[in-house]
C-alpha cells in the first residue's frame, strides 16, 4: 500500500486566492505546487462575448503575463499587434457561443467546472510523476490564439490553456489538457535538452543532430499524449468529436504513419534543415493538424505499449534517457506482437 501524503494545489484567479489540499498517492508535499491563473480568460472572454474590446480591458492585457507568451506563440510582432488582433477576434461571432460558455462558468459560484479540474489532474499527473519530482509549476488560462495549449522549452514552469477552444469540454476534458500541458513542463525538469546544431556549424554536418531532435519531439508528444488520447474511449462530444474521429483515422492507418515518420527521419539525416524555422517544415508534417497530428497517435501506441508491459513509472524513466531508448524499448515489444506496426531494422 502506498503512503498517504499531501500534495497541494494554489488556485489563483482575479476573484478567488485559495490553497487546496488534496489525497495524492506517493506525493511529498510540497514537493509539487501547481498554481491556476485565469485573469487572461476572464478579460477576453467578457470581452468577446460583448463582441468589443475597450480601452480598460486593452490596457489590463497589456500587464497580463499571459500576454508575453501569446505574442511569441502566435509569432506578432509585439504586444501593440497583440492588441489589434484581438479587437478583431472579439468581433467575431464564432468566438461569442464560446466566450459565452466560459465567461458563465468563470464567473459562477465557486468557479464552475473549471473549480474541480486541479483535482482531476493530480489524479491523472500521480499515475506518471513519482514522489521525488518537485516544481512550482503555474497554469495560464487562456482566451484566442491559434493553439489550444502550449508550453516553451525555455520556460519549463509556464504552460497555457485556451479555454476558447475548450468552452465545450467537461471538466475531465479540460483537466486532460491541462494534464497534458503540464507533463511537458516535467519533462522539461526531467529531459535532456533538446537537440540543436552547434552555432556556426555547416548544415550538412547537422543530419544526426536534427533526426535524434525528431526523436526527442516524438517522446515529448508522444508521452503526454497519454492524457488527451482518453477522448478516443468515450463515445463522442461536441467537443471530442474532431479529435476522437483523428485518431481513429491514423490508428487504421498506422503502419503507414510509421513507414512516414521513419523516412522523414532518413530525411533529417541525409538532407539537413538549415535552421529551425526549416525543421519545423518537416516537423509539421507528422505534429500540426494540417496533417492529422499522425505523430501524436503514434508516440501515444508506442509509450502505452511500453506502460503496459513495463508499468505507468516507466514513462517517467524514459524521460531521463536518450531519446532514441524509446524507440528501441517500443521495437523490443512490437517485434513480440504481430499487431503492432514495426519500424525498420
Amino acid at each position: 500500500m502506498l503512503n498517504y501524503l499531501i500534495f497541494a494545489i494554489l488556485l489563483a484567479t482575479s476573484s478567488l486566492c485559495t490553497t487546496v489540499a488534496f489525497a495524492a498517492q506517493e506525493r511529498a508535499a510540497p514537493a509539487l505546487d501547481i498554481r491556476f491563473d485565469d485573469e487572461f480568460a476572464r478579460v477576453l472572454s467578457r470581452a468577446s462575448r460583448d463582441g468589443v474590446l475597450d480601452d480598460k480591458a486593452a490596457a489590463i492585457v497589456r500587464t497580463l503575463p499571459a500576454t508575453a507568451a501569446m505574442v511569441r506563440k502566435m509569432k506578432l510582432k509585439d504586444t501593440d499587434a497583440f492588441i489589434d488582433y484581438l479587437r478583431v477576434m472579439v468581433t467575431k461571432p464564432k468566438m461569442a457561443e464560446a466566450a459565452r460558455l466560459v465567461a458563465a462558468e468563470l464567473g459562477a459560484g465557486k468557479g464552475g467546472k473549471y473549480a474541480a479540474v486541479g483535482a482531476e489532474v493530480v489524479r491523472q499527473l500521480n499515475d506518471y510523476v513519482p514522489r521525488e519530482f518537485g516544481a512550482k509549476l503555474t497554469v495560464y488560462f487562456i482566451f484566442g490564439g491559434n493553439s489550444g495549449g502550449f508550453a516553451f522549452d525555455d520556460d519549463i514552469d509556464n504552460v497555457y490553456v485556451n479555454l476558447a477552444m475548450l468552452s465545450q469540454g467537461s471538466t475531465q476534458e479540460v483537466a486532460e489538457l491541462v494534464a497534458h500541458e503540464l507533463f511537458h513542463a516535467v519533462q522539461g525538469h526531467t529531459m535532456t535538452t533538446p537537440p540543436r546544431p552547434a552555432p556556426g556549424s555547416p548544415a550538412s554536418a547537422n543530419g544526426q543532430v536534427w533526426l535524434n531532435r525528431f526523436l526527442y519531439d516524438l517522446v515529448q508528444e508522444g508521452t503526454a499524449e497519454l492524457f488527451t488520447h482518453q477522448v478516443a474511449d468515450r463515445p463522442a462530444s461536441a467537443y471530442s468529436t474532431q479529435s476522437k474521429t483523428r485518431i481513429e483515422r491514423n490508428t487504421r492507418r498506422m503502419r503507414s504513419i510509421v513507414t512516414m515518420y521513419e523516412s522523414l527521419g532518413m530525411r533529417l539525416l541525409l538532407v539537413p534543415p538549415r535552421d529551425e524555422d526549416h525543421y519545423e517544415q518537416v516537423y509539421g508534417l507528422m505534429f500540426y493538424s494540417d496533417f492529422d497530428e499522425s505523430a501524436y497517435d503514434l508516440g501515444w501506441l508506442m509509450t502505452s505499449t511500453i506502460a503496459k508491459k513495463d508499468g505507468k513509472q516507466a514513462v517517467y524513466g524514459l524521460l531521463r534517457q536518450a531519446p532514441k531508448q524509446y524507440v528501441l524499448r517500443y521495437q523490443e515489444l512490437a517485434k513480440g506482437d504481430d499487431k503492432l506496426p514495426k519500424f525498420s531494422d
